[in-house]
């Protein structure tokens, strides 16, 4: 038995062997694997939002027919994929573990659908028809029985009729690229911007729709160890633990929607010290920090305080470690230009960056970078995924 793999020419083109299935599999494969994460993205930022901390107790009918509820589904496949866990990768949420079919029956419910309505083209019957049909060709797919070209052709018509409001949505929410406005009213951004310290600040932005609102908290990462080597330097970091804040603050973690970091570009000082910085940013509805901005500040001010507290205990005790602060390792490389006297830093930051783990809480969704317009077809990331599933080459 000898199997054949793919060659990768000089020119960085490959080349598939004339064994291997038709292409028209491949591209199935890569559109069903978009469709049903984006719907797993969609389906828990809605339930999230309208039930809060009680999403995962919402009742949906397994593919055995039974009425369970999604953290049931979840634990019974969690444990089951634990069985051969050096396979593929531990993944946190629960809605993960939940198959099309599964997500479309509760989507389509009598208790559900006035939930997920407004994000679709058409009625409950019709919406359901076209991503049945899209199911119907996933499992022929799933269960290895042969495609037709067309089949493939009809999932990729039926989810631009279906998610075309699903994406807009998801990517306004991701993206919420709007300052909110100075002059807002709003008692919740009266009370939320007059907070800060001198080691993080916060911003507010909010989504084209103004139903989602981002709070970033940018923390300048403090250097305990500095360096002035000349082409290569190592320092010590404080850096925060961004997906251990849910689990100390849970009246946070009930309300928001999803958690996420970012680290902006590293400048260097006229000193010559690199400015480190990691944003950590919180989305909420509108509606939940008019609702809940009493709670919601006090939060935020013990989540600043004890930031400014450990901050200030590693940096007199380079040993020490706090539940959200701790020191990790940068690395900066010099990169001479080529024939000239200048040149630019490179800086090594992963471990400025905390990975999505087993444990984790949903709420966590890890590094999320900008969100391109085409989030259903062409996203090299997602949420609870703790590696990329492309890379975003210009075709």
């Amino acid at each position: 038995m000898e199997w054949y793999s793919i060659k990768t020419k000089d020119d960085g083109s490959v080349e598939v062997p004339g064994t291997w299935l038709l292409p028209h599999y491949y591209e199935a494969l890569n559109v069903l694997f978009r469709i049903e994460n984006a719907l797993r993205v969609f389906v828990y930022v809605v339930l999230k939002n309208e039930f809060k901390e009680n999403w995962l107790a919402m009742n949906v009918a397994s593919d055995d027919a039974e009425e369970t509820t999604i953290a049931k589904i979840a634990k019974q496949r969690m444990n089951q994929a634990k069985a051969y866990g050096y396979l593929g990768y531990p993944i946190p949420c629960p809605l993960m573990y939940m198959t099309s079919g599964e997500l479309i029956r509760l989507m389509t419910s009598d208790s559900c659908w006035k939930h997920f309505k407004d994000y679709f083209l058409g009625n409950k019957e019709i919406i359901k028809t076209k991503l049945d049909e899209i199911g119907t060709v996933r499992n022929a797919l799933a269960h290895f029985r042969p495609l037709k070209p067309d089949d493939v052709e009809l999932i990729k018509q039926n989810a631009r009729h279906v998610m075309l409001r699903v994406e807009s949505s998801l990517t306004d929410l991701m993206r919420c690229p709007s300052v909110v406005p100075t002059n807002t009213q709003d008692e919740w951004y009266k009370q939320l911007r007059t907070l800060g310290t001198d080691i993080c600040s916060m911003s507010f932005h909010q989504s084209e729709s103004a139903f989602w609102v981002k709070v970033t908290f940018e923390y300048r990462c403090p250097i305990l160890s500095p360096s002035h080597r000349k082409t290569m330097r190592r320092y010590r970091v404080l850096n925060i633990d961004t997906a251990a804040i849910l689990p100390l603050y849970p009246d946070l973690a009930n309300t928001v929607i999803y958690l996420s970091e970012q680290l902006p570009y590293t400048s260097m000082t006229d000193d010559d010290v690199p400015k480190f910085q990691k944003d950590i940013s919180m989305v909420f509805s509108r509606d939940i920090l008019i609702s809940k901005s009493e709670q919601i500040k006090s939060e935020f001010e013990k989540f600043l305080l004890k930031i400014s507290e450990e901050t200030g205990l590693l940096q007199e005790d380079n040993l020490a470690r706090g539940d959200l602060v701790h020191a990790v390792n940068v690395t900066a490389r010099w990169n001479q230009h080529e024939g000239k006297q200048t040149g630019n830093w490179s800086f090594e930051k992963q471990n400025l960056i905390r990975e999505v783990r087993e444990n984790d809480p949903p709420e966590y969704w890890g590094a999320l970078r900008y969100v391109e317009d085409n989030y259903v077809t062409s996203t090299d990331d997602y949420p609870w995924m703790p590696v990329s599933v492309c890379e975003l080459v210009p075709f």
